[in-house]
């Protein structure tokens, strides 16, 4: 069987001029399915022309099926790629999966049930392996295959979740399926990789329950490692660690760090995802992550204001001890890692000047590079659900804008045009401010990306007609 999935162009376009990261998710279902062929388009690192591109790619192949990974923001592409391909290839069969359709099946067999056959909902390896063994099988038992949503002749139906996959036995992802090469960050060539899945922490914004629940499972560290050798081998100089958060268990992360400098992998940079407790809690755990060759964290510090930070379930994040944040930009710091923070603001009893506050509370960090988003209403969050009752979501519908900065929301003081005016107000003074940009040691590291970095805080004034950061793709 000839099978093409697509990963969608789509993106929060704020960091487009100095980083692009592969799609991690479908090299893992790719190798659940070795016996087949498979080729991977990664749109975001072809991102203009996208419709007559993929159309030539599939005239190319022939596929027999034709799978589509998207998020709630880029649900539309993969709409009308699928609208696209139906015509041009009207043999193959089509599957959804990722966030949207996980979260918004009966919706999407509602309205756009044409596009689509079938759909897999959450964590989709095991499903989409049973589904291509269904349809090679000719027996069409789809029924039998859990979390798979599709058309019986009548009607849609939606099975039962399974079990989540046991990680122990999770084959190394298929990386030579992909069809575009090209992911950097900055001046390197960068891949992806994981070491878990899944955060139990309560963060009632957070849309990662929905894949995995509540549910913290590990990769054998061993997998690991011989993953990081086999990227080394194809000569990548960098990588992402996408895990949802790695230091829920810091022994463990601590563990990884000691056995990457042991296999001789610290000459790589790598990136990675942590809370501001799990750096803290432990001083010995950034020197680990400095001799193991990680030049990058980026920490979920999220507000300033103690009212928001319980309105918004984190304090776990900050620590159980009063704000940690400052030790933990300390700690990394000083083992010459950068610390990047992110921050949200919008929630509801935010005025301008408790939004002035979290800005100036994020310079007085003296992060590398703050980045302040605003709460978004993603489908089936418990936040979105708590905002809708109290009024407070200014765009339910149009999921195109939900990319984590444009404002979709209003608070109790703020109209969401005035909510967006304010972040890009106090966004100028952060951003172009040269005592922070003199603190970044990402322009003393990457001097040669200056002017992209430049051309990434012109990007703000799109924030003007609360557009900001929208994906620049082209159809």
């Amino acid at each position: 069987m000839r099978i093409l999935l697509l990963a969608m162009p789509d993106t929060a376009s704020s960091l487009d001029q100095v980083m692009k990261f592969p799609n991690l998710g479908l090299c893992s279902i790719a190798a659940q399915v070795p016996q087949h062929e498979v080729r991977i388009l990664d749109l975001v690192l072809r991102p203009q022309g996208v419709r007559s591109r993929v159309l030539a790619e599939a005239e190319a192949f022939k596929p027999d099926l034709i799978g589509y990974s998207a998020m709630s923001f880029q649900y539309q592409t993969a709409r009308l790629l699928a609208a696209a391909l139906r015509k041009a290839q009207p043999g193959a069969m089509h599957v959804l999966g990722g966030y949207h359709a996980t979260v918004m099946a009966e919706q999407i067999a509602g309205n756009d049930g044409a596009c689509f056959d079938f759909m897999i909902r959450g964590e989709g390896e095991l499903p989409f392996r049973h589904l291509v063994e269904t349809i090679e099988s000719g027996t069409a038992d789809f029924a039998a295959v859990s979390a798979l949503s599709w058309h019986d002749g009548r009607q849609w139906q939606h099975n039962p979740q399974g079990e989540l996959l046991g990680l122990d036995s999770l084959p190394l992802p298929r990386r030579d399926a992909r069809a575009y090469g090209g992911a950097f960050y900055f001046d390197r060539s960068f891949d992806v990789i994981e070491t878990s899945r899944g955060c139990p922490l309560p963060c009632s914004f957070c849309s990662i329950r929905r894949m995995y629940g509540r549910s913290f499972r590990r990769l054998p560290v061993a997998r690991v490692i011989e993953d990081l050798k086999a990227l080394d081998r194809k000569g990548v100089q960098g990588v992402f660690f996408v895990d949802d958060n790695i230091t829920i268990d810091v022994p463990r992360f601590k563990e990884i760090c000691e056995e990457i400098h042991a296999a001789g992998l610290s000459h790589m940079r790598y990136i990675v995802q942590a809370s501001v407790a799990g750096i803290a809690k432990d001083p010995s755990l950034a020197p680990a992550m400095a001799r193991a060759g990680f030049d990058t964290v980026f920490m979920g510090v999220e507000n300033a204001e103690d009212s928001n930070v319980a309105a918004l379930d984190i304090k776990a994040k900050r620590g159980v001890s009063g704000d940690e944040t400052p030790r933990a930009v300390r700690l990394l710091q000083e083992n010459g890692i950068k610390a990047v923070g992110g921050f949200i603001v919008g929630t509801p009893g935010d005025d301008r000047r408790s939004i002035k506050r979290t800005f100036d509370y994020a310079r007085s960090l003296g992060l590398d590079f703050p980045i302040v988003q605003c709460l978004t209403p993603y489908p089936s969050t418990e936040m979105r659900e708590e905002l809708l009752e109290q009024g407070l979501v200014s765009n339910p519908d149009d999921l195109t804008r939900y990319n984590g900065y444009m404002a979709n929301v209003r608070t109790r003081h703020l109209s969401s045009k005035q909510l967006a005016r304010t972040m890009l107000w106090e966004s100028f003074k952060l951003y172009f401010d040269p005592r922070v940009a003199l603190k970044s040691r990402f322009l003393r590291d990457f001097p040669q990306f200056r002017t992209r970095m430049l051309r990434n805080n012109l990007g703000l004034f799109s924030g003007l007609r609360n557009r900001l950061y929208h994906s620049t793709h082209s159809m």
